[in-house]
Parts: structure tokens; C-alpha cells; sequence
């Protein structure tokens, strides 16, 4: 009797801890406080079992949540900052562009006396290809951000493009360390994914700075002033290796204000402003290079440096007989000016440069190169936020030629990315573009251009962003 009566006990007990097992474990909602200006809420994810590791933890809380934001990507994120300040988001770009070329001269001869061919043109290739990783870790103030980059122009190559870790003090003090662009040159500052055409004006490829490895010192000043100054190896110096560099740094600053509200990220009045908006500034750099001629390195940092018809500043011959040059000081600004009211923009800056203490391995001519030049961005939407209509003239002007550019083009947004539920895709947009271009001075994979183009240049590109 007593087995019979254990058996029954035993059966019951199994028969209740199966129904216990069975029944599904209730997980909190999603936490949606966190993504107010998220385009899709996240998911939040939890494992079935936990275990508080403080007083006070709850194992069922979310801690952590994935989703996506426009403009940024994927993600995966704390839900709590302060508490889990590690948040990691993926994002990618892409702009495939046609471009064809009608020369109007047959060559053209460089400072150096060298005759080359202008040639027309006719290719597809994919101009940028890139994957961003961003978020913050270890402290919510310290953020990062990296970029891999690759395009036909470079072998189909992918390298590291920018790479940086940002300290934030507060709004008005930043520190950020890695590589970036120097802070020089207004329009070179604006992302490539928000120019008003396929891609920056020539004048704005001739002055501007690069890419270099670095410190920069960037924040908001408060009453719409914001301003980034960097310290670097060099003005563009960021596929030089450390044993080919003299023992000068690169310095450049940019400063500018919107004196009637925030002008946004772009130079284009993408958001049909209600009001009037301005923004005005202004930037600076110097570089200085030294002879390192005997180590094989003749001009330093500073062989991105052309003159302006076009010859590049350390070919052979360029200044004098064969001369070549060893070393030099580069000093630039720069002034800007946009507005933006309903759908218009302006979007301008002046250019100078100033090349001194020119030494070369012969005499040469000249001992100082002073250049100067200017863009003019204009247009309107005459559908918002969908179709514009642009046109651009820039000039560049120096002792050895004067460059023109004349530009008309438009950008169809067909994207459909909102922030707080409204229309936001700045981003993925068809673009097309007409140029004369009338003695480019300079070679730049990034807008099509070789040095001494005489000719029409047609640019068809679509990007796509998220």
C-alpha cells in the first residue's frame, strides 16, 4: 500500500513539473524608449536564462537591442548608455557612375615641355564603395568611426579610409585621433554623399587639403559658431609611410557661423527652408616640406601639389631645366558663403594659395607660386525633396594659365528614408551632369578630370545609402 501510494505521489509530481515546462516564458515588450527618431523600432533580445551579477539586476531586463536607423545602418546597442555604452552600427554606400568625354584639343604641353594626348573618354566604373562601422565604447563620450573604401580608380582595391576614436568634453571641446580630412576647405568638408553634383568642383580639387593621420580639436561654440582645427603629418598624407616624412607637421583650422538657425549637413536646400539660412567661414593651413632628396624622398608630403596649368609641381622641369623641387612652404585659405530659403541655395568660396621658399636641385624662374580661384554652386528644387536643378561655374588662376569650369546638372532623390516620420533621403539619388571644362589644372580620379582636358564632360551617377 505505502508503494502504491509513493507511485501515485511520484506521478503527480511529474505530471505537474511537465506542465511547468511547458508553459511559454513571458519576456517584457520592447523597449521603444530609446528609438523616438529610429526609421524601424529594434528588437530587443534576451536569453531565457540569466543571472543578476549585481544587487538589483533583474535577468529578464533588456540590456541590449538591434535594429535599424536611417542613415546609419544595422545596429546593435545598449539600451541603457550609461550603464552599457557600447553600441556598434554598419552602414554602406555605393555610387556607380558613366562617364564620357568630347575633347576639344588634341594635347596639350605642361610647364616641363612634355606633350601629351587629350583623350575622349567612355567608361563605367563604381566611384565609391564603402562600409562604415560607427558607435561608442567603453565611455559613452568616446565615439568611433571607420570606413573601408574601394573603387575601380584603385585596382578594385579596398584600404582603410578614415579610422578615428572622438573624445567628447563637452559641446565646445572634442578630441578626435586617427586618420580624417585636414580641417581646410569648406565644400572638401562636406560628405561626398550630400554634393550638389556627381562630385566637387575643380576649383575645389585644386586648393583643397586631404586626408592625413593626425589630432583635430573640433566643437560647437554655441550661438551657431562651430569650428575643427587639426595637427598632422602633413596636408595629405595618408598613403605615405612613417620613414618618408620630414620632421614638420601640417596645420589647418575652419570656422564657421549660421548666424539664422542650423544650415544642415548639405549645401542644398533639401529641406525647403521656411526661412532664410546663412552660413559664413572661413579656413587656413600651412605645410612646410623639407629636402629629403638624399633618402630618396624629393618633395615630401607635397606631391599631390600641381600648378596651375596642370604640370605637377615635383616633375622634372616643371620651374627650370631640369630642375626639380626638394622642398617648399604651402600656406592656403579659403572663404565661404550659402544660403538657403524654399527650396533655393547659393553655395560659394574663394580660394588662395601661396607656394614659398622654393628650392630645386637647378635654378629656377620663379620663387614663390601665388594662385587663386573660386566656386559658385546655385540652384532649386522644382519638386520638393524629389527633383532640382543646379548649375556651377568655378575658375582657377595662377602665373602659368587660367582654368574655367562650367557645369549644369540635376538629382532625382527617389529614396525613401524618413526620420520622425517624414521624408529625409538626402542620400540615394540619381544625378546627372553636363561640364565644359577649359584647361583642368588638375588630375582627379573623384570628378573625372585629367590635367589639360579641353572638352564636355558627362557625368550620369547613382548612389544608394543606408
Amino acid at each position: 500500500m505505502v508503494h502504491r501510494l509513493a507511485s501515485a505521489a511520484l506521478a503527480l509530481l511529474l505530471l505537474a513539473s511537465l506542465a511547468v515546462a511547458e508553459e511559454p516564458r513571458r519576456l517584457p515588450p520592447p523597449n521603444k524608449a530609446s528609438v523616438v527618431d529610429d526609421a524601424v523600432t529594434p528588437t530587443v533580445y534576451q536569453p531565457l536564462f540569466g543571472v543578476a551579477c549585481e544587487p538589483g539586476d533583474d535577468p529578464l531586463t533588456p540590456r541590449y537591442e538591434v535594429g535599424a536607423v536611417f542613415d546609419k545602418g544595422v545596429f546593435i546597442r545598449g539600451v541603457d548608455p550609461q550603464r552599457d555604452p557600447y553600441s556598434l552600427y554598419v552602414g554602406a554606400r555605393l555610387q556607380l557612375r558613366h562617364t564620357g568625354f568630347t575633347r576639344t584639343a588634341d594635347e596639350w604641353t605642361d610647364s616641363a615641355g612634355n606633350t601629351r594626348e587629350v583623350r575622349n573618354r567612355n567608361n563605367f566604373d563604381a566611384e565609391r564603395v564603402r562600409i562604415n562601422f560607427q558607435g561608442t565604447a567603453v565611455d559613452p563620450n568616446l565615439s568611433y568611426y571607420f570606413i573601408l573604401d574601394g573603387d575601380s580608380d584603385g585596382q578594385s582595391n579596398v584600404d582603410m579610409l578614415f579610422y578615428a576614436f572622438t573624445y567628447k568634453f563637452d559641446d565646445a571641446l572634442q578630441l578626435r585621433v586617427g586618420r580624417w580630412k585636414a580641417a581646410s576647405d569648406r565644400e572638401w568638408l562636406v560628405s561626398s554623399r550630400f554634393l550638389t553634383l556627381a562630385d566637387r568642383s575643380m576649383a575645389t580639387e585644386y586648393f583643397r587639403s586631404g586626408i592625413t593621420d593626425g589630432l583635430w580639436l573640433l566643437g560647437d561654440l554655441g550661438d551657431g559658431w562651430r569650428y575643427e582645427a587639426s595637427l598632422s603629418n602633413g596636408l595629405r598624407s595618408s598613403t605615405r609611410r612613417g620613414f618618408e616624412y620630414d620632421d614638420n607637421l601640417g596645420v589647418a583650422a575652419t570656422i564657421y557661423h549660421d548666424p539664422l538657425g542650423d544650415f544642415g549637413p548639405d549645401l542644398i536646400d533639401y529641406a525647403c527652408s521656411p526661412a532664410p539660412l546663412v552660413r559664413y567661414g572661413a579656413s587656413a593651413a600651412f605645410d612646410k616640406t623639407d629636402d629629403r632628396s638624399d633618402a630618396g624622398f624629393p618633395l615630401g608630403d607635397n606631391n599631390f601639389v600641381t600648378i596651375s596649368d596642370g604640370t605637377q609641381l615635383s616633375e622634372v622641369g616643371a620651374l627650370g631645366p631640369g630642375a626639380r623641387v626638394v622642398s617648399d612652404r604651402i600656406m592656403k585659405a579659403s572663404l565661404d558663403f550659402g544660403m538657403k530659403y524654399r527650396g533655393w541655395f547659393m553655395s560659394s568660396e574663394w580660394f588662395f594659395r601661396s607656394i614659398q621658399d622654393i628650392s630645386a636641385t637647378a635654378p629656377i624662374f620663379v620663387s614663390q607660386i601665388d594662385d587663386h580661384g573660386y566656386r559658385l554652386d546655385t540652384g532649386v528644387f522644382i519638386v520638393p525633396k524629389r527633383l532640382d536643378v543646379i548649375g556651377r561655374v568655378s575658375h582657377v588662376s595662377g602665373p602659368f594659365g587660367d582654368s574655367y569650369e562650367y557645369a549644369a546638372g540635376s538629382n532625382y532623390y527617389w529614396g525613401s528614408g524618413t526620420t520622425d516620420g517624414k521624408l529625409n533621403d538626402r542620400i540615394s539619388k540619381l544625378t546627372f551632369d553636363v561640364t565644359y571644362v577649359d584647361g583642368s589644372p588638375v588630375t582627379s580620379p573623384l570628378n573625372d578630370m585629367v590635367a589639360g582636358d579641353r572638352g564636355v564632360l558627362f557625368r550620369t551617377q547613382v548612389q544608394i545609402g543606408f
